[in-house]
């Protein structure tokens, strides 16, 4: 009876416990990538998720796909110009998303090893402050 009895607030506390504590995982939601031709550039998207309780940040990224891997920002200045900016850091708000998009915040992939046709899939490892590398797989898609 004792056992019983300890074994159903110990699970009381566990369920409880983890109820309350929250989720604790960066999640990347539909990655994917632009085409492009050996040589040339291509872009990758994503939604980054904080589900934790804690802001994180974006630090870089990396891929057998391209020689150089970088987060860039396109911005239009006031004569419609655009360009585009390196990011060394992309804050990850706590509960919140952050959304890579044409236009706007990206994974720049730059001077591609090989083609990348529309149904190829790479593997891109993603650096940030807090959760450390998380590799995603991408699907290349058209826009």
């Amino acid at each position: 009876m004792r056992t019983a009895v300890g074994t159903l607030i110990l699970s009381l506390i566990l369920i409880f416990s983890s109820g309350c504590a929250g989720s604790d995982e960066i999640a990347i939601i539909d990655p994917w990538a632009r085409p492009g031709f050996q040589g040339d550039n291509s872009a990758a998207y994503m939604v980054i998720d904080n589900e934790t309780d804690q802001g994180d940040g974006l630090i870089g990224a990396n891929s057998d796909v391209a020689m150089i891997t970088e987060v860039h920002l396109s911005k239009m200045d006031a004569e419609g110009n655009m360009s585009m900016e390196r990011q060394d850091l992309v804050g990850i708000p706590a509960g919140d998303s952050v959304a890579l998009e044409p236009g706007g915040l990206h994974v720049m992939l730059m001077n591609l090893v090989n083609d990348l046709q529309v149904g190829d899939r790479f593997e891109l490892t993603l650096e940030f402050q807090r959760a450390g590398d998380i590799t995603v797989e991408v699907e290349v898609k058209q826009p």
